[in-house]
C-alpha cells in the first residue's frame, strides 16, 4: 500500500475546530473547553484550542497544561521568590493551611489574565497538499500532536496526531 493521501483529506476544517481570540480570559477559555469537549469523551490530554489575533492570524495553541499553568497562583511558582523558602519539614502543616485559604482566590485572580500570556506559539505548519507521511515527519520532528494546515497564507484546518496515526498504521495491520 502506498500512502498517497493528502493532509486536506484528513484535516479537521478550521470552522469545525475550537478557536478563540488572544484577548479572551483564561477563565473564559476554561469554560469554553468544558463546553466544547463533551463529558463522555472527556477533555483528554491532547485537547487543544487555537488562538488567533485580530487579523485572524494564528498565534498559538492552548493545551490543558497551558491553562493549568495560567491559573497557578504566583506564590506556588518555581520561578518566583517565595517567603516560605527554607522552611523545615515540620513547618509544612502550617503552610498548607495558608495555601488552602488563599489557593482558590488566587486561582480566580490569575484566571482573569488573557490567554495570550500562556499560549504555546506555533512552531510548525503543513500545507493542505502535503502528503500525510510528510505531515507525520514534521509532527514527530517538532514533537507536536496537532499541526495547523495552511492553504496559501490562510489556516484551512488542523491535523491531529491521532488521525495521522490511524492512517499510517493501516500499512502495518493490512
Amino acid at each position: 500500500m502506498t500512502n498517497t493521501k493528502k493532509v486536506k483529506e484528513l484535516m479537521v476544517k478550521i470552522t469545525d475546530y475550537p478557536h478563540i481570540p488572544y484577548w479572551m480570559s483564561i477563565r473564559d477559555a476554561i469554560a469554553m473547553m468544558h463546553s466544547v469537549y463533551d463529558k463522555e469523551s472527556g477533555l483528554g490530554e491532547n485537547r487543544m484550542v487555537l488562538v488567533f489575533d485580530e487579523s485572524y492570524q494564528l498565534m498559538g495553541v492552548l493545551r490543558l497544561r497551558n491553562l493549568l499553568i495560567g491559573i497557578e497562583p504566583k506564590f506556588l511558582r518555581k520561578d518566583e521568590k517565595s517567603p516560605y523558602q527554607g522552611l523545615k519539614h515540620a513547618d509544612y502543616a502550617g503552610l498548607s493551611a495558608l495555601v488552602e485559604g488563599t489557593f482558590t482566590s488566587k486561582c480566580k485572580e490569575e484566571a482573569a489574565k488573557p490567554v495570550s500570556e500562556v499560549l504555546t506559539p506555533i512552531i510548525a505548519t503543513v500545507d493542505a497538499n502535503d502528503s500525510v507521511s510528510k505531515a507525520a515527519f514534521i509532527m514527530l520532528q517538532a514533537d507536536i500532536n496537532l499541526v495547523p494546515v495552511m492553504d496559501g497564507d490562510k489556516v484551512a484546518g488542523v491535523l491531529r496526531m491521532s488521525d495521522v496515526f490511524n492512517e499510517l498504521t493501516k500499512i502495518v495491520i493490512e
